[in-house]
């Protein structure tokens, strides 16, 4: 039982881990992310990844905030998807992409703006 658990475990670090060289998802979303007030007075934070994600949370922590997607292609390096679960921003290494882990994934919260390495630290918007 130990050792099924320690290879299930070894199997998510190695999938989970950015090829040698390469930033991470979340480390690449964090440095593309920008945010301000916006003219409304919430706050707007704007991301962009690579040549291929752009999208934008307007009114962030607000009830009535908006996820916009202006670029997005899984052809290209990064796209984005949105997890009804959590309701968090799901930014995945694309085709063109440098290979990274199967699994380097980077969440984004619409309820604070912040990017996450998992959905359940997403979700809580902690």
């Amino acid at each position: 039982m130990i050792d099924r658990l320690l290879g299930a475990s070894l199997v998510v670090a190695i999938l989970g881990q950015p090829a040698l060289g390469r930033s991470s998802t979340y480390d690449l979303v964090v440095e593309g992310m920008k945010c301000h007030q916006n003219v409304m007075g919430s706050l707007e934070c704007d991301y962009r990844v690579g040549p291929s994600l752009h999208f934008n949370i307007a009114g962030v922590g607000d009830k009535d905030a908006s996820i916009a997607f202006f670029a997005s292609s899984f052809d290209g390096d990064y796209y984005a998807t949105v997890g009804v679960l959590h309701g968090c921003v799901i930014v995945k290494p694309g085709k063109t992409a440098k290979r990274a882990g199967l699994l380097d994934f980077a969440f984004v919260s619409p309820r604070s703006g912040k990017v996450y390495l998992d959905w359940e630290s997403c979700q809580a918007g902690k």
